[in-house]
């Protein structure tokens, strides 16, 4: 169990919490959005609903983070990026640190070489924070909402439980909890995710985010090149891509994923979330379940905190651009050229490791 809630689950926020991250519950909620806002902004009747805020920070980054043609850009890679590098440097022994807002807030963590290539989102999210702050919107709270609207606004992403009310804290996250770019192996990686609280299980789950990633600077002779062949979508390829002899054409395979692909207690889930009929619902159950417990490291007020998914919004469970009309199979487009320059971010393990 996570801050507060080993002391007990004393709210019906903090039971949702527990049962979502032990498998009790659920941790997403793939309905459309019915959420209507009681007032404007600033208004008595907004102010008195904690959530109607956030939906007009919602509206706003929906606007920034979806292509035309409904897929999601660099920015929304970035922002789920951004909320995987302000709460992973956290441990069970850091005593610090955690999903605090001190990515935004301090001066000195955004410099550090592990979060190379955030400074442009960070840059949007302080503008953000400076333009709702005095609605009551904090630091801590906007990066893991950026990171959940992006999910969701990537055609197929989970609709993740969304919380509100964690507290900010302005010191920089303890130094040494984020791996090097040469950290590749295996045993390492499945180990400093136990030490967060994960299994082997979750870390294949979170990993694959990598399917709207891409890759700059491991291989600077390959720079561009995405870790699936579809990274406007958030869909199965990756795993089904990692199953391959060799990546296709254009998709860079890190050594991480590799290793972890065939290590014991994370190569049964990279199959598991192949299979054509169930993977997908699979693989955003448990993304979800293991996203909302990292989304709460080193919150320790989690029964105290808001439930706000309603204003996410709706989750685009069928995908595809050769249609007209949605299909339940996902393929997209080669990337376009502005496209392609906008997706300078990498996510998870290159959110872990330094991939960017």
């Amino acid at each position: 169990m996570i801050g507060d809630l080993i002391d007990g689950a004393t709210t019906a926020v903090g039971r949702q919490v527990r049962e979502c991250i032990t498998g009790a519950g659920s941790c997403e909620n793939q309905d459309q959005k019915s959420y209507n806002r009681p007032g404007d902004l600033g208004t008595a009747l907004c102010q008195a609903d904690s959530c109607c805020v956030w939906d007009f920070v919602q509206q706003e980054l929906v606007e920034s983070f979806r292509n035309q043609n409904g897929t999601c850009n660099g920015l929304a890679r970035a922002s789920v990026r951004l909320g995987f590098h302000d709460a992973g440097a956290w441990s069970r022994n850091s005593g610090a640190g955690g999903a605090d807002g001190s990515l935004l807030l301090s001066s000195d963590e955004i410099n550090r070489p592990e979060n190379d290539g955030l400074q442009e989102i960070r840059t949007k999210a302080l503008q953000l924070l400076d333009k709702y702050s005095r609605y009551s919107v904090a630091a801590a709270d906007l990066v893991q909402f950026m990171h959940n609207v992006a999910t969701v606004t990537c055609p197929l992403g989970p609709r993740l439980l969304t919380l509100i009310g964690r507290r900010d804290r302005r010191e920089a996250n303890p130094m040494g909890l984020i791996p090097s770019n040469n950290a590749t192996d295996a045993i390492f990686l499945i180990e400093l995710f136990q030490n967060k609280t994960f299994t082997a299980r979750d870390l294949a789950a979170l990993l694959g985010a990598h399917t709207v990633a891409q890759q700059l600077y491991v291989d600077p002779s390959k720079a561009g090149q995405t870790l699936d062949s579809t990274p406007g979508i958030w869909d199965m390829n990756f795993y089904r891509e990692m199953a391959l002899p060799e990546p296709p054409s254009g998709v860079f395979r890190l050594p991480s994923d590799e290793a972890l692909s065939l290590a014991d207690g994370t190569s049964s889930r990279f199959e598991a979330f192949t299979d054509v009929t169930f993977g997908q619902t699979v693989w955003n159950q448990e993304y979800s379940a293991a996203y909302v417990r990292l989304s709460l490291l080193g919150v320790n007020n989690i029964n105290r905190l808001t439930d706000c998914t309603k204003v996410l919004p709706g989750a685009v469970t069928s995908f595809s651009l050769t249609s007209s009309s949605p299909s339940p199979s996902s393929s997209a487009a080669p990337l376009s050229s502005s496209e392609s320059g906008n997706m300078i971010f990498c996510v998870l393990l290159c959110v872990f490791i330094l991939i960017i």
